[in-house]
């Protein structure tokens, strides 16, 4: 099937000096047939959504929300669920909506 996959089993959570976060593994499945995937955290994603802003002159609101930034339980089961649900939806909506200038701007911010 096409689109971004992103399973409950597939996200953990990652200590460091620096503070903790979760890592949410990512499998898109190209339009091309390619498959790539990767571990990104929420900031990677906040990230991907204000360069696709800059890079491709989209207004924000053209772009679909995803979910906001949470300091306090932001490592309950039912927050990450909800979390990653809101980014495949993001990514899917972007990556079928758009053309394939920003699809292949997706694929080479997931494989990096």
């Amino acid at each position: 099937s096409s689109g971004i996959n992103a399973e409950y089993g597939d996200s953990r959570n990652v200590s460091t000096f620096f503070g903790d976060y979760s890592l949410y593994h990512c499998t898109l499945h190209t339009i091309g047939g390619k498959v790539i995937s990767n571990e990104k955290r929420y900031s990677d994603f906040v990230s991907l959504r204000e360069s696709l802003v800059k890079s491709f002159a989209f207004p924000p609101s053209a772009l679909p929300d995803f979910p906001q930034k949470k300091v306090i339980g932001k490592f309950k089961e039912d927050f990450i669920s909800q979390r990653r649900q809101g980014l495949e939806d993001f990514l899917n909506s972007v990556y079928f909506k758009y053309s394939q200038e920003v699809n292949s701007f997706i694929e080479m911010w997931l494989t990096s």
